[in-house]
């Protein structure tokens, strides 16, 4: 092929699709104008969101993908480059992509790569409502408003500009790619559609756990109420077959990913926040005057008129209701509706129950919660679904202008609606506000206390060990600022009983403690006392700024199954507030060899990283048999090799208050190798399921192809 038969062809392909290209610059414009908070490439708009955490997930990413990660899994800088799983456990997908962005098109710049990515979603959660509002109402004009409106949803610009969710945001630029092809599946059956539809919902999950899950049922409610309108003249139990098909395979596809959410979050930090946080006690921020309100307003008052998160108030939008208002009025109290809405009325019904339903659910007037499964607690705050009354809300946008307008829309109309739709948005555009620069963020590109905690290992204490540092938080704490700051600075929590399991006989424990004591903060005298189930055991006099001590522990009875540790300051504070003591280390000495580490201080000095594993050369004596490495623990997702030979006999070590891997190794000198490589047995179903699609995407061609050439061959014969 010449080079002119490659421009005609390439010249052909334009001029076809060229309505598609148009929209989709038209979409791109507008996804860029409601970028508008973050134009500046070097301030990161937010001091009060999370976008400079996910920016530094960017930053990682990239490293990650440097180092050879594929998929991403481990976070390479955070804690203390102990290979934290937050790819693995919280999302893939908007990271790789940002990563190669950061990597190939914004080098010198990961704020960019964020912002194209986001983009890129908006661009593309447009374009596809407007190809399923053109297939469900017949119109063009109708179906670009709606992309417009979906783009333009107040629930949209709070994830960006106001939360800095980045991750929902970029699956709400999926989540109409899953719906538009889940119905293709459903109307047609084939087997494209099946594969396209299979892909957009890996690619949802591998984005954001919450709107993977609620996209799964509501998109059962849409179906749901369309099969009840359809039961008796347009449905078989067939249809079903290609929908479910795709949704099983998607999670094949992304077994690698959602297994160790399933099966292994429950180790984890964050386990216990979802345990606890009942979504109706976060129905604060979505008060109905709020998400009903035509303009952008903190849901409570407070002295600045601001609200906790600068921007975050959430709301449906008029545009949105207005639409579901006006199809309202028309299916129940109009004589009659276009002719050619009458093929799709039952998925019009079925967007008016989704979104009644989610939007109550947003404002959950009642603890409905309370009745519902423990498990949907894992949205948090109520106004996450109002991501379904924006799908719903856009879809029933195209709808409703078919309806008002009937057949009388043109280009005025189009130009006409593209500007109040906008408009209509700028409320919830807030005024760029932040401080921090690139170039600062990337000195340290670091999650901190958004993200950093969440998914560390906290399985409960079993074993004490000699030299290992001993919590300084309690088993229940949850992730949050405050214990991302106890995390940092390490100030020892007062007032506070930590229990621990018995030593063996022939152990003589004896804790150790240094610290930093603020004594600007003491009033006059102060006195650290150490309590062990209740009597003092030990007590240290504040009077110098260093602290260094150290405390026998004494016999306990033999009925004993654990004992309680306790530090209680005996003065007063200048601030009323308890004394927060600067931990450098507290630990426990005089165990047995078996029991005794070396540990991490000391073996992160003769490790290294090498691509995606960690190399150490240790030597172990006889004083401490146990070898605590500088790399998370994770049951049943590491693979250790010594002497490179395969090592299975891993464990967790306590460090503070989250676990380090431990081996238990004969005194020699040894090379060790850790690599995470999450769930072996959900790797192998997902590597299985990709061959599988792959051969459904080349099997068939070929087959064709093979068909082709024997008839040519045939041919070729008679003649």
């Amino acid at each position: 092929m010449t080079l002119k038969d490659i421009i005609k062809s390439v010249h052909q392909w334009l001029y076809k699709h060229r309505l598609a290209i148009g929209i989709l610059l038209l979409y791109s414009i507008v996804a860029i104008s409601l970028m508008a908070p973050m134009a500046s490439s070097q301030i990161i708009n937010g001091n009060f969101n999370d976008t400079a955490s996910h920016v530094g997930y960017i930053a990682q990413a990239r490293t990650a993908i440097i180092e050879g990660q594929f998929p991403l899994r481990v976070a390479p800088l955070e804690n203390n480059s102990w290979r934290y799983p937050g790819f693995q456990f919280y999302s893939q997908l908007p990271y790789f992509i940002g990563g190669w962005f950061y990597k190939l098109v914004t080098p010198t710049n990961p704020y960019e790569a964020y912002k194209l990515v986001i983009i890129i979603a908006l661009t593309i959660g447009g374009f596809y409502i407007y190809r399923l509002s053109c297939q469900l109402t017949q119109s063009r004009v109708a179906a670009i408003l709606a992309g417009v409106a979906y783009m333009s949803a107040p629930y949209f610009l709070n994830n960006i500009h106001a939360r800095g969710a980045f991750t929902e945001a970029i699956a709400q630029g999926i989540l109409p790619v899953v719906l538009y092809y889940v119905i293709q599946c459903y109307l047609t059956g084939k087997r494209r559609y099946l594969i396209f539809s299979a892909i957009s919902w890996f690619c949802l999950a591998v984005t954001h756990i919450i709107t993977f899950v609620y996209g799964t049922l509501f998109f059962a409610l849409l179906a749901l109420i369309v099969v009840i309108q359809t039961r008796k003249t347009d449905f078989t139990f067939s249809r079903l077959i290609p929908p479910l098909q795709s949704y099983g395979l998607g999670w094949l596809l992304g077994f690698y990913f959602l297994a160790p959410v399933v099966f292994i979050s429950s180790h984890l930090a964050i386990s216990k926040q979802l345990n606890r946080n009942n979504p109706f006690y976060t129905n604060n921020y979505t008060p109905l005057a709020n998400l009903l309100s035509p303009t952008s307003l903190p849901p409570e008052p407070s002295e600045t008129g601001l609200a906790g998160t600068y921007g975050l108030h959430p709301a449906i939008g008029w545009i949105l209701l207005g639409a579901w208002l006006v199809v309202m009025y028309y299916y129940y109290f109009s004589p009659s509706i276009p002719a050619k809405l009458n093929k799709t009325r039952p998925y019009m019904i079925a967007l008016l129950w989704v979104f009644a339903v989610a939007l109550f659910l947003t404002w959950s007037p009642i603890n409905i919660w309370a009745i519902l499964p423990r498990q949907l607690w894992v949205t948090q705050f109520t106004f996450r679904l109002l991501t379904h009354v924006m799908w719903a809300g856009a879809l029933l946008t195209a709808y409703a202008t078919v309806l008002i307008f009937r057949r009388r829309l043109d280009r005025r109309h189009l130009i006409l609606g593209i500007l109040i739709i906008v408009f209509a948005s700028r409320p919830w555009l807030p005024a760029a506000k932040g401080t921090l620069t690139v170039d600062q963020l990337l000195q340290e590109p670091l999650f901190r206390y958004s993200g950093a905690l969440d998914y560390l290992d906290r399985s409960p204490i079993t074993t004490l060990y000699g030299k290992a540092e001993l919590p300084l938080l309690h088993p229940d704490w949850t992730p949050g600022y405050s214990t991302w700051n106890t995390f940092v600075n390490h100030p020892l929590l007062l007032e506070a009983e930590l229990r621990y399991p018995v030593w063996e006989p022939g152990e003589n424990p004896v804790l150790f403690i240094e610290g930093e004591v603020p004594l600007e903060n003491i009033a006059e005298t102060a006195t650290l006392e150490v309590h062990l189930d209740g009597k003092v055991i030990g007590s240290f006099p504040l009077v110098s700024r260093e602290l260094k001590g150290e405390v026998p522990l004494p016999s306990l009875p033999e009925s004993s199954h654990d004992f309680g540790l306790k530090f209680v300051v005996q003065g007063e504070t200048r601030n009323g507030q308890p004394l927060n003591i600067r931990v450098k280390q507290l630990f426990l000495d005089g165990m047995l060899p078996k029991h005794t580490l070396i540990p991490v201080t000391e073996t992160e000095e003769n490790c290294q990283q090498q691509g995606v594993s960690t190399v150490c050369e240790i030597t172990v004596s006889e004083e401490a048999n146990i070898v605590q490495l500088p790399v998370l623990y994770y049951p049943d997702m590491l693979k250790v090799w010594v002497n490179d030979k395969g090592f299975n006999k891993i464990f967790a070590v306590y460090y503070r208050d989250y676990n380090l891997t431990g081996l238990d190794l004969k005194p020699g000198t040894y090379t060790i190798r850790t690599t995470f490589h999450g769930l072996a047995w959900a790797n192998w179903i997902s590597g299985l399921a990709w061959l599988g699609l792959i051969s459904m995407m080349i099997l068939p061609n070929f087959v064709r192809f093979k068909d082709k050439e024997g008839r040519s061959q045939e041919a070729e014969g008679r003649r």
